[in-house]
């Protein structure tokens, strides 16, 4: 079993706990879920989100090689900026998904628990002859995300920062350690949830201080910690996949409609001949939607699909569910699935199967209107 440092500060503040993401014992949720997904929509939440695999990138040519090798343009960006990109498989498929962030002494990447080891291995088996190398930050750092309209207001309090609310997607500010904060820490935009939001990374022995600076100095923003269910519900709401569920080795990134993660100028990385392909010559067979379940009571907070539960149009088998949670906002259950093309439009009515027989679904755009 996996724990984060913060795993006994959750134990006091009585989190409720769930093995997740790679046998990770994660604070599933502190008071209630739908209490804290409110709490983020409204105000703000916290989270520790540690379980997450971090590298570190040192050397002349990190930037060169990282750009030869991943999906998206990473020469290009300076100390500050970053980028959402993913390793592909010769035939385009999906080994990982991550996070790219520039500062001044190296590039930091952030990804799922489950392609960690995998991902590091897949990119320490290119390097050559380059002056770059690999170190995995995952045991001696950890991050804490802060999402919710009032996260702005709550990090430039705590970090001392400012405008952060300026601040573009996947974007980084660095703060020295100082008597506001005795650590060094990154923050980087991070809208996972659909609301403005922040990842903070530190050492791991700053990770309580931090998280109880958050927490008092929230007080004046009603800050909530949250859970594991809470960050799940948000995350389909605001139709961000992420891997596996809806993310695997059996997707094309422009089959999640992920065309932001790839750079069709930058020439040459693995997989590139694949993906401009299908966006040039021809369409994904698939693609990521949402569905409405109709029928199920607004009351019914547990529940949830199968993953893989197959999905109809009339008898005519047409997808799979990847995600599905209850919707606070929209006060209905919700899920996301991978349809064909015929049943992609908004409005198209499907059903799904389950163990008590198909319910009815409709289709809708990512992100859910909430």
């Amino acid at each position: 079993m996996k724990t984060t440092p913060l795993y006994y500060i959750h134990e006091q503040l009585g989190a409720t706990f769930a093995k997740k993401h790679d046998d990770w014992h994660v604070a599933a949720q502190f008071i209630d879920p739908i209490s804290e997904h409110h709490a983020v929509r409204q105000s703000v939440g916290i989270a520790d989100v540690s379980y997450r695999g971090r590298y570190r990138f040192v050397g002349e040519d990190r930037a060169k090689f990282l750009h030869r090798i991943i999906s998206n343009d990473v020469e290009s960006l300076s100390v500050g900026q970053g980028t959402y990109a993913m390793v592909l498989t010769h035939r385009g498929k999906i080994i990982a998904d991550f996070n790219v962030y520039v500062l001044k002494d190296m590039i930091g990447i952030d990804t799922a628990a489950e392609t960690t080891e995998t991902l590091f291995n897949e990119l320490d088996k290119y390097i050559i002859a380059d002056d770059v190398e690999i170190s995995d930050l995952t045991a001696e750092t950890g991050a804490i995300a802060v999402h919710g309209p009032a996260s702005s207001g709550l990090v430039q309090s705590v970090l001392g920062m400012n405008d952060l609310a300026d601040l573009p997607e996947r974007h980084n500010r660095f703060h020295e350690a100082d008597a506001l904060f005795n650590y060094n820490a990154v923050c980087v935009r991070t809208d996972t949830t659909g609301e403005i939001g922040y990842t903070l990374y530190t050492a791991a022995a700053a990770l309580v201080p931090l998280w109880e600076r958050l927490m008092h100095a929230g007080e004046r923003f009603n800050v909530q910690p949250v859970g594991w269910n809470a960050l799940e519900s948000l995350r389909i709401e605001a139709g961000i996949p992420r891997y596996g569920t809806e993310l695997t080795d059996a997707v094309i990134p422009l089959e999640a409609e992920l065309e932001h993660a790839i750079d069709f100028e930058k020439g040459c990385y693995i997989g590139q001949e694949i993906v401009a392909r299908m966006k040039y010559r021809g369409h994904p067979n698939r693609l990521l939607r949402g569905i409405e379940i109709d029928g199920i009571s607004a009351s019914a907070e547990s529940f949830e699909l199968c993953h893989g539960a197959r999905v109809f149009n009339a008898d005519k088998e047409v997808g799979w569910i990847t995600s599905s949670t209850f919707s606070p906002t929209l006060e209905k259950p919700i899920a996301m699935a991978y349809v064909r093309m015929a049943v992609t439009d908004a409005g198209s009515r499907v059903q799904i199967e389950t163990s008590e027989g198909r319910i009815d679904g409709t289709i809708a755009l990512l992100p859910f209107t909430v």
